[in-house]
Parts: structure tokens; sequence; C-alpha cells
């Protein structure tokens, strides 16, 4: 039987070779980022079509082609924020809110004009004294300037320098909105619906909440006084409360006072109106940390109460920096646009990423808070206590939070192999969007505010989060905290560019730390390194630009010629790991190896931003090596070979011959990591074969990988993390391939689910039985899942109804679903887009959505608006499912 198979896979691997490479160059779409369930946490913002100024006194309009506030978008640097007293008025039930703000402003020179922030709001009251005598500056006019978003205050005298107040008063609504100050609604298990009023300001919101110096080299000091009902409900804000005033304004209502806050920029203020229950712990530094949520989810905070102040514990022991403030606050709240938001003090949460239970939530649930805990608590210093001085430098904050939330995890649960999963959350995901000519250099500049949101993405995120891993690497773990300890206390409640981490890095290490990074960070794409074999004991490395389609052209407009200088590491049988540099004006780099080693590996543990090509010799004894003594390399090591040669075979760098002989191994591989990598590439082989006279072989192919696992781990939620997070992959890869037995396993569990409530599936499991269970179902059995899925009050297992709500092969239910969903009350505005590329993803769904989002179009932007980056994004990864040329073709046909 063993020699019938060898002899059927070589015959297959030529006829699938052929196939593989007409559909991949026919095609040119290969993109298959699996992070496996997990939700973005980027940032976004919505930016609202008009301003209103209503009820204000204004001149005759002047004439303003030439004036300064048209021509600059930035705010003038002669004017100074100091402090804001701030007083808020949100009232749920009118769902409109007032308020009134005074800003301390110095000005630096002779001014003609002040210009603030605003947006989405009327300004009803406009005043500028004098900060010194309290005088009242006589004002020729003032008005909003709507293309900018500023308000602007003309006196007829040209200001002095010295300091001065703005007081302004506004009014605006609660209500259609999921950014800036907006009313959240959840129903309680009751049935009872509640409101809450949040704020969400990151990038720039903060304006469309209460008039202020909206840019983040702003740091000034914040005193708030906020109303709330006096009945059932709390306010909260970044600083502890300072005191109360009862029946005030009115009776019923009480306002609350907090204390003035440490120096901070506008995006990091928070306050929230809410009826919320908490529970609490204190820190090392005997600080409150306290993790709010609905009444009937209170016991589901448990986990991030515990695992939070452990992390931010560990945080201030790292960066040596006490944390600040006097307390912390951890909110889950219902409607809540990204994953979640670093407000100082009281961070702010969707509820998937925060609320956890052994008895609901899967394993990947658990690793998804933990991370995103540690994430924003990561910011409390790089992001918060330091901040960038304008959005060019944002990895600085995103790049970093992403790469020590692993360490921030790995600590409290020491046998996840957090800094082994980095490979399959972030650096092999991003690789594939960095390898595309539509990619941007780390460091990206921003020469206008409507380009800010569009720099919220994985190259920030997790390319940021990718080149700090292999500098931690190369420089030594002690020497890069050191450098990151010096940075940060010259750096507290101040602002920083990338320039000066390095500088501060630099002083730890005998490295041009600058000259290094610069290549990584200004500059876009990344090296693939080409290693030969020159005699027994020499290898010649020679490094070339990867791109995912090799025969695009973007010209070289690169100030590096995009060239980068490598840190190379490598290691063979026998012998310790060795580094050395491959700097971007060699041509090659000659590497000594043991001459008797069987084999040699390069780029240790995937630490190098870099994909690793060898000549044919040396992937003949890395498949060997992984054939006869696979755990002679680490998961990760693992993980990389497969990811690089199926990525190298996807650009027509490689034959697939030999990512497919790497996988011959995998009946021996038992961890998640490798498993993650290859199941993400097989998955988008299935796709790109589907229609292809190939497919049949393929599936049985993947088959004969996978089943034999499949089989093994079972329907039974048993083992350690790993474990558990392996079986659902395993299973989900052995359905997808057409396995009689995963299919009619996955059919029966859901029906019997359905059939009885109370027959509880386990949590890891549920998203496989859900959506491969559903997959051949009827209407009926589909109906009563949407049913449930509109019933269930907890985010997680919302999520994982949607799995299999969205995975029906009927196409008329395919339609039903877009119908249904069109509903907010059905799914909620925070959830549609993602349901619509989970629905994209589905074979049988992917052109009934195209043609969806054509004849749609002016309801999403009514919706969303043309400056959502979720919309955006949703047209880019329902086009990236594409697999035919007819609907390739279709792409260049205008609908908008």
């Amino acid at each position: 039987m063993a020699e019938f198979f060898v002899r059927r896979t070589t015959a297959f691997f030529i006829f699938l070779v052929m196939v593989l490479s007409c559909a991949i160059v026919g095609l040119a779409v290969y993109s298959f980022s699996d992070k496996s369930e997990i939700e973005t946490t980027f940032t976004e913002t919505v930016v609202p079509e008009k301003l209103t100024t209503d009820d204000v006194t204004v001149s005759e309009e002047p004439d303003r082609s030439t004036q300064p506030w048209e021509l600059e978008y930035r705010i003038p640097v002669s004017t100074i924020p100091y402090h804001y007293d701030l007083y808020l008025h949100p009232d749920l039930e009118s769902g409109k809110f007032t308020g009134k703000v005074t800003i301390l402003v110095g000005v630096t020179s002779s001014m003609t004009f002040l210009v603030t922030h605003f947006r989405d709001m009327n300004i009803t009251l406009t005043k500028l004294r004098s900060a010194e005598s309290s005088d009242e500056v006589d004002l020729l006019d003032y008005f909003g300037y709507e293309p900018n978003q500023f308000w602007v205050m003309r006196p007829r005298v040209a200001l002095k320098p010295g300091n001065y107040s703005m007081e302004l008063e506004f009014d605006g609504s609660l209500e259609n909105k999921i950014v800036g100050f907006y009313k959240s609604i959840y129903t309680t298990k009751a049935g009872i619906k509640r409101s809450i009023a949040t704020s969400k300001f990151q990038p720039t919101d903060a304006r469309a909440a209460f008039p202020c110096f909206d840019e983040p080299s702003f740091k000034s000091t914040f005193s708030l006084t906020i109303v709330r009902p006096t009945q059932g409900y709390t306010a909260l804000s970044n600083m502890p409360e300072q005191g109360q005033v009862a029946n005030a304004p009115l009776r019923g209502l009480t306002e609350v006072t907090f204390q003035k806050s440490v120096p901070m920029v506008t995006y990091l203020v928070c306050f929230i109106v809410c009826d919320f229950e908490y529970v609490e712990t204190k820190t090392q530094e005997n600080k409150l940390f306290r993790v709010y949520s609905t009444p009937d989810q209170i016991e589901r905070t448990h986990y991030a109460r515990d695992i939070g102040v452990s992390i931010l514990n560990y945080f201030e022991n790292y960066f040596e920096v006490e944390y600040p403030l006097p307390k912390q606050d951890m909110i889950a709240i219902p409607d809540f646009v990204s994953g979640a938001m670093e407000h100082w003090g009281l961070i702010t949460y969707r509820e998937t990423n925060l609320l956890y239970d052994e008895v609901g939530s899967s394993s990947y649930n658990q690793q998804r808070v933990a991370s995103v805990v540690s994430h924003e608590l990561a910011h409390m210093w790089f992001g918060n206590l330091m901040t960038l001085k304008w959005w060019d430098d944002l990895w600085l904050n995103e790049g970093f939070a992403s790469y020590v939330e692993y360490k921030g995890v790995a600590q409290y649960h020491q046998d996840w192999d957090m800094l082994g999963q980095f490979v399959v959350d972030d650096l092999q995901p991003v690789f594939k969007l960095d390898a595309k000519l539509s990619s941007h250099p780390i460091i990206q500049p921003v020469a206008h505010p409507n380009q800010i949101t569009e720099i919220f993405d994985a190259i920030s995120y997790s390319k940021g989060a990718s080149v700090l891993r292999m500098l931690d690497n190369f420089m030594g773990e002690e020497q890069f905290r050191v450098g990151v300890w010096n940075f940060l206390r010259q750096y507290k409640y101040a602002n920083a560019v990338t320039s000066d981490l390095w500088r501060h890095l630099a002083q730890q290490s005998s490295l041009d730390i600058s000259a290094i990074m610069d290549t990584w960070t200004k500059q876009m794409g990344y090296p693939v390194l080409m290693v030969n074999r020159t005699s027994p004991s020499e290898l010649k490395v020679q490094q070339s630009r990867f791109l995912q389609d090799p025969s695009a052209v973007s010209g070289d407009d690169s100030p590096y010629g995009y060239k980068w200088d490598v840190p190379v590491t490598y290691k063979a049988e026998g012998a310790e790991r060795q580094l050395q540099w491959l700097y971007r004006d060699m041509p090659s780099l000659t590497l000594e190896v043991p001459g008797a080693s069987p084999w040699v590996k390069i780029n240790v543990d995937q630490y190098g931003f870099y994909r690793v090509n060898y000549d044919a010799a040396m992937w003949n004894e890395l498949v060997n090596l992984l054939q006869n003594n696979h755990e002679a390399l680490s998961p990760p090591d693992r993980s990389s070979l497969l990811d690089d040669a199926f990525s190298l075979a996807a650009a027509n760098q490689l034959e697939y011959s030999v990512a497919l002989r790497l996988c011959s191994y995998l009946d021996k591989e038992t961890h998640y990591i490798p498993w993650r990598t290859v199941t993400s590439h097989l998955s988008a082989l299935d796709r790109l074969l589907r229609n292809t006279k190939a497919y049949p072989l393929y599936k049985n192919y993947v088959l004969k990988l996978v089943e034999s696992h499949a089989r093994a781990h079972g329907w039974e939620d048993s083992g350690n993390h790993l474990k558990r997070r392996l079986r659902p992959v395993l299973l989900a890869l052995a359905c997808q391939s057409g396995s009689a037995w995963c299919l009619s396993a996955a059919e029966t569990k859901l029906k019997e689910w359905l059939l009885d409530p109370s027959h509880s599936l386990p949590p890891n499991l549920r998203t496989v039985v859900y959506k491969y269970g559903m997959k051949n179902a009827g209407y009926s059995d589909w109906e009563l899942m949407l049913e449930r899925y509109a019933k269930e009050l907890n985010a997680q297992e919302k999520s994982k109804l949607i799995a299999g709500l969205t995975n029906v092969n009927r196409r008329w239910i395919i339609h039903r679903f877009l119908d249904a969903t069109r509903n907010a009350s059905v799914v909620r505005t925070q959830d549609y887009l993602s349901s619509l590329g989970q629905l994209a993803a589905n074979p049988a769904a992917t052109d009934i959505v195209w043609s969806f989002i054509k004849s749609e179009w002016d309801w999403l932007v009514s919706r969303f608006t043309l400056s959502s980056r979720y919309l955006g994004n949703t047209v880019k990864t329902v086009v990236s499912l594409f697999t035919t040329p007819l609907l390739l073709s279709d792409v260049s046909k205008p609908f908008m």
C-alpha cells in the first residue's frame, strides 16, 4: 500500500505542478491570510458628510481664498493647548448631548486668528478671553471652515503672545454612529433594551465630541464633568471620580467630576455613562484594576481581570516605568467599531475581546482576549506615556504594542508557546501583503488628515511588530529592553519620532541601528535570500526583492534600491546558531558551515523579516530532515520552511513539487504552528484548483495528509491549549477536503444541537460543526440557526454561528442571508462587513456577494461612508477571493 501511494503521489505531483503553474499565472490571485477567526484591531474613523453651525452669529462671509486656515490643514504650532475644562451632558432618552469647554491656549507669536477642530456639531456660543486679565477679546467673526474641520475665531486686533481662554458651547447627536460620542444599545436576558453613552476617538474623532486641538502632538491636561442619570447609572472617565453634585443640572440627574488628568492627547480621552457592573483587584503598586461589563455578563470578566493585572505588573517591571495613573479600568462595549481602544485608564473593548468563560468560549477566544488585553495595556506606555508626533510614525504605537503583547501573554501562559505563535499570527500574514506593489513603507508620510486612516493597517501593526522582533533578536533581549527603558524615560508625557527610538537603542549596541532599521522602515517590501552551496563548507547568499508577482514592475522608487541590511541567522546539525550580516551594498555573503552537516537552515525560528530560497540539493536535504528527524527543527522553523516553499512556488520562484514534498513529513507533525501554516496554503490551493480537472486529485492528496490526524484528534475537546487549538484546524481541513467521515459527523452533531439546544457542543468545535454541518442544510435548519443567532447575547457565540449561516451551498439561502442581515437588529453594524467577507469566502457565494456589493453600493456608502476603511477592505477581501477570469475582468467595470 505504501509503495502504491508513493507512485501515485509522484504521478500526481507532475500533473498537479503543471496545473498549479497555469492556475497561478492565469489568475494571479493568491490571498489567504489565515488568522483563524481573528478580528482586526485596527481603528477606523467615519467622517460625516457635513458640519453644522446652527445658532451662531457670523459676520458677512469674508474672502478666504488665501487665508491661512484654508491653506494649512494643521493647527499652527504657535498655539498650544495646555488645559481643558470640559462639561458634557448626554441625554440617553433624546439621543442628544450638550456641552461646554474652556481651553487654556498659549499663543507664542502674534496671531490674527485662532482655530480649533470641530465636526458634526452645533457651536452655539464662542468667546475668547485673556487668561491673565479675564477680559473678553473682541472678535471680528467666527465660523466653521468645513474642508479642514476648523472652527475659526478672528479677533479685531491681532493677539499678542500670551495665554488665552477659548469658551465654546455646543450640542450634537449620539445617534446613528459608532465613533466619537455615541449611544450603544444592548438587550438584557429579560429582553429589555438598555442604552449607554460611550466614546471612541482615535484617530480624529474627539472633535466630534467637543471642540479640541485634535492632533497627536498636542498633550494637555483635562478636567471633566459629566452628567448621568442618578438612578442606576455610573459615569466613568480616564481618571478617578473626584466628587458629585446631586440633582444637577436637573432633578434626577447627577454631575460627576473627575480628577485632573495627566498630560495626554485628545484621542485618549474617554467618557462613558452606563449601568454596568465590575469586578476588581489591585496592582502590585496598590492601584485599583477594574473590569466592567453589562450586568448579565459580569461573570465573564474574571479572566480579563486576572490576566490583565498580571500583564500590567509585568510591563511595569519590563519597562521599569511605573504605571502613572491612579487606576486602570477595562470595559466591554456592546457596539464598538474596533477590536479595542487604549483610552488611558479606561480601555474600551469589543465584547468578543474582553469577555471569557470556560463554558461558552473557545481556546481561540481565550487567547484572543489575552492578546488584545496585553496589546492595549502595552499602549499605556507606548502610545500613551510616549506618543507619536504625527501619524507618519503610527507604527511606533501599534508595532510596539503588537510585538510586546506576546511577551505579556507568554509570562502568564507559559505553555502556550506565544513567542512561537507570532510567526503564524503576524509575520506570515503580513508577508503576503508586503509582497504586493500596493504595499507601503512602515514610516508612511501623511500629507493630509484624509490619509490617516489608511495607515491603520497590517503594515503598521504586524510588519512593525515583525521588524521589532527581528531587532530584539539580533541586538539581544536585555540590550533591547534597556534601550526601550531609556527611551520611555526621556519621552514620558512627550512626543517622539522613530529616529529617537533608534538613537536610544544604538546606545546599547555596537551596530548602526538607525542605518540598519531605515532599510526596513523607509521602503516597502522585503528580500528573499537565494542560498547556494558552493562547497561542502561554504554557502553563497544573495538578496533580491520578493514579489508575489515577479513580473510586476514598480520602478526604482526606493531610497535603498530595494536592498536591505539583513541579519542572516543560520544553524547546521550539531552547531550553534550563527549570525552574519548581508548589508545592502554587498553583492553576496559567504557563510562557513560544518562540511559534514547534512543540512543547513537559514533564518532561525523565522526571526528575520525575509524569505529564503535554497538550491535544489539544499531543499532535498531539508525535505529529508523533516521526513527523518523533524524535531531537529523548532515548530517555527518547520513552519517557516513550509511558508517559504509554498509562497515561492506561488510566485513561480520554486517548483510546487518542493512544497508538496515538504508536506510528506506531516504524518509525524503534531504541533499547532506548522499545521496552521500549511492549512493556510492548502486552503488557498483548494480555492484555486476548485474549477480544474486536478481538483479531485488534489482533495485526495490533502485527505491523505490530514484525515488520519483528524481522526486521531477526534471530536472530544481534550488536551492542552495548543492541542485544543490544533483540533479544529485539522477537522476543518478534513471537512473542506471532502472527508465523508468528517462531514457526516459535523452534520449529525449540528442536527442534534438544532433539535435540542441543551445538547451542548464543545466551544472549540462549534465553528467547525456550524460551518460544515450547515453546508448542505435546508432552509428550515438555516432559519432555526438564524433565530438562535438573533437571540444569542454572547458575542463570541454569535461569531461562531455566523460561520454556519454563511457557509450554505443553496444560492437562494445565500440571497436570504443578504436580505435578512441588512437589518441592524439582526447583525450589528460593527459585525456586518465582516459577515459579508465571511459569506464571500464561501465558494458558492463569492459571485453573489460581488453582485450585491455592486448593486447595493449606494446603500453601503450611506451606511458606512466612503471614508470607512472597513468598507474598502471588504471590497479588497471579496476581490481577492476571485478565481475565474470572468470575475477578475468584472473588477475593472465601473459600478460606483
